[in-house]
């Protein structure tokens, strides 16, 4: 493919800077980034990046993911992005969604009826 390190370069540029910005604004918030304990959520943040996508720091993580089955370009490189928007849709999204709305209610639900879950 020509250019498949540039493009793949890009790609993994715009990823690592998707996912600076959210990781920032969690900092700034003074809540928690770690995604095993997202139970320590303590602010639900729809602002900045947050009115696009409900899940950034996933898009960014899912960009670099493209960026690196592109570099390889094999099949199993190519199958990887799939795999990683699957389980993070069905095994993290999910379990975060159900709590935000337990804990923050109407105002979760409302910002799930404005903002997409990806882009």
């Amino acid at each position: 493919m020509p250019n498949q390190s540039l493009i793949s370069f890009i790609i993994l540029l715009i990823g690592v800077l998707i996912l600076i910005n959210p990781i920032l604004k969690f900092r700034k918030s003074k809540t928690t980034i770690d995604p095993i304990k997202f139970k320590k959520v303590n602010k639900l943040l729809t602002s900045g990046i947050y009115k696009y996508s409900r899940n950034p720091m996933y898009l960014g993580l899912l960009m670099i993911v493209i960026s690196t089955s592109i570099f390889y370009l094999n099949i199993f490189s190519m199958i990887t992005p799939i795999l990683f928007y699957y389980w993070i849709n069905r095994f993290q999204i999910k379990r975060e969604e159900i709590f935000l709305s337990e804990k923050f209610g109407k105002e979760y639900l409302f910002y799930k009826t404005k903002t997409r879950r990806w882009l």
